[in-house]
């Protein structure tokens, strides 16, 4: 009876380290039913909304946006950036669905607005 060569297999090792630990977390929570309203407002400032809502797996939490710095190269686009502060000491334990709003008065026509860090792109709507 012929014998065989045992195959020789290797692992290759992962160095591990603090650094290594370091991922970052993602936001708990889905946000989704963004929306944009320019309500344009003769011969006044318009007034531009966005709107959404965020579902998260307890209560407490708190979400807001806020203008991006630096804007982007399109004037016409409004950069937003979502910031999701955790809820601190004891909270329910059931699921919660926080309403996000963000109002800014403006003389720009924006035709799309971007949230940040999620990469989501809406449009807006117009209202004369």
């Amino acid at each position: 009876m012929p014998t065989r060569k045992a195959k020789k297999t290797t692992k290759s090792k992962a160095v591990k380290g603090k650094a290594g630990k370091a991922k970052a977390k993602a936001a708990p929570g889905k946000c989704s039913g963004w929306k944009a309203v320019l309500n344009m407002m003769p011969p006044g400032p318009s007034v531009l909304r966005v709107t959404g809502k965020c579902l998260f797996p307890t209560h407490g939490y708190k979400v807001t946006l806020k203008e991006a710095v630096p804007q982007g190269i399109n004037p016409a686009i409004l950069l937003l950036r979502k910031t999701v502060t955790p809820p601190t000491g004891f909270v329910i334990q059931t699921r919660q669905v926080v309403k996000v709003t963000f109002t800014k008065k403006t003389k720009t026509k924006y035709s799309k607005v971007t949230i940040l860090p999620d990469g989501i792109t809406i449009t807006v709507q117009i209202v004369v």
